[in-house]
């Protein structure tokens, strides 16, 4: 991966390698401070099988250590400044980072935790296989975030897939827009870097302003770009019909038949692609064509994969049936930090002797090869793109002293979008629940990161069971979108209203 950027700028030294709000880099100015950066992490203890903290912004910030790990033969694991300090320390404790880059807006965590690493760990066992490109954190069922292992080799199949299947190459444009920590920005950021292109970073401010980001992206003249679904929502209005994208690669959630109509104006090609972070970004992808209806296809393995439609007991299901999807070949991630059991579960060794990721996802495949996604085979789901384990906000819900129970569930919300709410019973001698409901939402503040935070926490005196005594999610989604849906009494002034009334949670 990194010879192939390096390549790059030996043949278009003076070429735009990044393009973003600090200015524009080329790619031997990229290459020159990549060089400085690992002067300087080498100084600070990283080497070969090293895995740093990298805390910055995306876009160069993020690309220059990015590049200095490579360099140096060390691992990147990128982390969100504004992920909750405990998070982020378990996630530097479990991928064993012994050396930390931040940013500027970053308050010491990391430089804290992987002092602490360095000094626990006398001497750090090298990565089996060398190290890997990167180590992506996503939401866990246990309760704690897992930290996927990506390869080089499977890092740069995917991304030569793309510049083919896209026909990148000098003087091609791809946004970049996502936070480090979504593994989308890894095909926004690189693909271009792979061909000679220019990764256009898009204003910070774009993504909380999609007035905003319309504007920037009038101006951007845009090859390609990835979004997800919900992204693309908020921005349509904005857009005015107008053609900013030459390709519009949706991903991350499922694409609605509707929402890919109304996406036609705005860019010249529409594709949709599929896939997990263990998978290295993508499994599948595809072009789409009108006329569109509900489900979409998601596509064809990517080269070098291949995709299986099996039953629970690893069998092939019978042509045209939906089965649980399983992925092999050039992009399997090597597995999950420091978690030998997990990663045993969900990759495995087919019969051929071919090494294998279960996604859990329901797909059905069509004579025509395509795949079309019928949802989960567990609790996971993904909301704005990023994927969310139900069982990790519960987790952390049920440390909190003010709940007995805690069961988070997705409905629709006021918007009509998918949103995440939590239903609880509040514990024995907790504070009445205005009050208990406010701690709670706090400490949900402190323990999760903002993408993983519930719209509403909703109290109840009992949630309901299954018959075999178990809490049965899907009755307790119908109690939450009852309660969603229940007419609100008109507001009353209080005539006389008391020094200190706070409105009360939902």
């Amino acid at each position: 991966m990194l010879a192939a950027v390096l390549a790059q700028a030996g043949l278009r030294p003076g070429a735009p390698a990044v393009e973003g709000p600090e200015g524009t880099l080329s790619y031997a100015g990229l290459v020159a401070a990549a060089r400085g950066e690992a002067t300087r992490l080498a100084a600070a203890g990283a080497g070969r099988g090293t895995r740093v903290a990298v805390e910055a912004g995306y876009g160069a910030p993020y690309l220059v250590p990015l590049l200095a790990c490579w360099m140096l033969g060390a691992t990147a694991v990128p982390l969100d400044p504004a992920a909750p300090g405990e998070r982020r320390r378990y996630q530097i404790r479990r991928a064993v980072c012994t050396v930390a880059v931040r940013g500027t807006a970053t308050d010491g965590v990391s430089t804290t935790a992987t002092a602490e690493v360095g000094r626990e760990k006398a001497a750090i066992a090298p990565d089996p296989g060398g190290p890997a490109a990167y180590v992506l954190f996503t939401s866990g069922s246990t309760g704690v975030p897992k930290g996927v292992e990506v390869e080089h080799p499977a890092l740069l199949n995917m991304l030569e897939h793309f510049v083919r299947a896209l026909e990148f190459g000098p003087g091609s444009r791809m946004l970049a827009h996502s936070n480090t920590v979504f593994d989308m920005s890894v095909p926004e950021l690189l693909i271009p870097l792979v061909c000679g292109g220019t990764a256009v970073v898009a204003p910070e401010r774009a993504a909380r302003n999609p007035e905003f980001f319309a504007r920037f992206l009038r101006g951007a003249r845009l090859s390609a770009a990835w979004a997800t679904p919900s992204q693309l929502r908020l921005l349509l209005p904005f857009l005015g019909g107008e053609r900013v994208f030459g390709t519009l690669i949706s991903g991350g959630e499922a694409l609605p038949a509707a929402l890919a109509e109304e996406l036609l104006p705005v860019t010249g090609a529409l594709w949709n692609a599929y896939g997990p972070t263990e998978i290295t970004v993508v499994g599948l992808c595809t072009p789409l064509e009108p006329p569109f209806r509900d489900p979409l296809p998601i596509g064809r393995p990517l080269t070098g994969l291949g995709a299986r439609v099996l039953d629970e007991a690893g069998h092939p299901v019978a042509a045209g049936e939906v089965g649980e999807l399983w992925l092999s070949g050039a992009g399997v991630a090597r597995g999950y930090t420091g978690e030998p059991g997990l990663t045993a579960r969900s990759f495995v060794t087919a019969a051929d002797g071919s090494r294998m990721y279960r996604t859990g996802d329901l797909v059905r495949a069509g004579a025509d090869g395509q795949h079309y996604f019928h949802g989960r085979a567990d609790d996971q789901v993904k909301i704005r793109g990023h994927r969310i384990e139900l069982g990790e906000i519960e987790a952390v819900a049920q440390r909190l002293p003010e709940l007995a129970q805690a069961v988070a569930v997705v409905c629709e919300g006021p918007e009509g979008r998918p949103e995440l709410y939590l239903a609880c019973v509040p514990a024995a001698g907790s504070p009445p629940w205005p009050q208990a409901g406010r701690e709670v939402r706090a400490g949900l503040h402190r323990l999760l990161p903002a993408y993983m935070r519930p719209r509403q926490v909703l109290d109840f005196a009992a949630l309901p069971d299954t018959a075999a005594g178990k809490t049965s999610r899907r009755a307790v989604r119908e109690l939450v979108r009852e309660r969603l849906h229940r007419p609100q009494p008109p507001a009353r002034t209080p005539s006389h209203p008391s020094p200190g009334h706070e409105r009360t949670l939902p």
